[in-house]
């Protein structure tokens, strides 16, 4: 909103709106690639996000938020492979990361995904980078607006026109599934899960009404909610 942030490697340079330099940092790990705008299609913010006067980068390996104006290191949180930050209505931080350890990522370029992690959710108090709850989940945070929050995992197996499985991949491959989780913001528990044996092409969720669109049908859920 008020600055530019430049990243190269294991640095990030702040400018001001005028592009005249604030302050730079070194990170720990390389920056990843990413969508500042992810939170819209489903992925979450990052890897750089300014609220209120704080900055909040993520690189591979570590979550930082320092001081806008200062760029002094407020704290730092390790965790490999965050791909995302959401934010609620009291401020609150949501983040889609991984189990992975600090050894999964073998150079700057890269992180071993064939090791054997699952997803990982963290609610964070940004002002001071306290871990409120974790949870390991397949599929991250994919919708937060309210008390509403959503997580969802979906599978795609291979088909034919027709949409039958060829019979070289039945039981060897995963069936087609959607898995989709309403999260309680105060403990990270399910507070339901809905399931289907096929996949979506596409979701979209407004508060308690989700949206799916498969290859020949609509679907519209909805359902009351206190």
């Amino acid at each position: 909103k008020t600055v530019n942030v430049i990243t190269a490697n294991k640095r990030i340079i702040v400018l001001d709106q005028k592009n005249v330099k604030l302050w730079e940092s070194a990170l720990t790990y390389n920056v990843p690639g990413g969508d500042l705008d992810g939170e819209a299609s489903g992925g979450g913010q990052g890897p750089c996000v300014e609220r209120g006067d704080m900055l909040f980068v993520f690189d591979q390996g570590v979550l930082s938020a320092f001081d806008l104006k200062t760029g002094n290191a407020k704290w730092r949180v390790p965790s490999v492979g965050i791909s995302g930050m959401f934010f609620d209505e009291q401020g609150m931080m949501y983040v889609n990361s991984t189990t992975a350890g600090p050894e999964s990522i073998k150079y700057s370029g890269q992180i071993d995904v064939t090791a054997r992690t699952s997803g990982l959710i963290l609610k964070l108090d940004p002002r001071t980078g306290k871990t409120l709850w974790s949870r390991e989940v397949r599929g991250g945070i994919c919708y937060l607006a309210g008390k509403f929050i959503y997580a969802m995992e979906s599978h795609q197996a291979e088909e034919d026109e027709d949409g039958e499985r060829p019979r070289m991949s039945i039981g060897l491959e995963t069936d087609s599934f959607v898995r989709i989780r309403r999260i309680n913001p105060a403990n990270g528990k399910d507070m339901w899960r809905h399931f289907q044996l096929r996949c979506p092409l596409d979701a979209k969720f407004d508060h308690n009404t989700i949206h799916l669109v498969f290859k020949k049908e609509v679907q519209v859920l909805k359902y009351f909610s206190l």
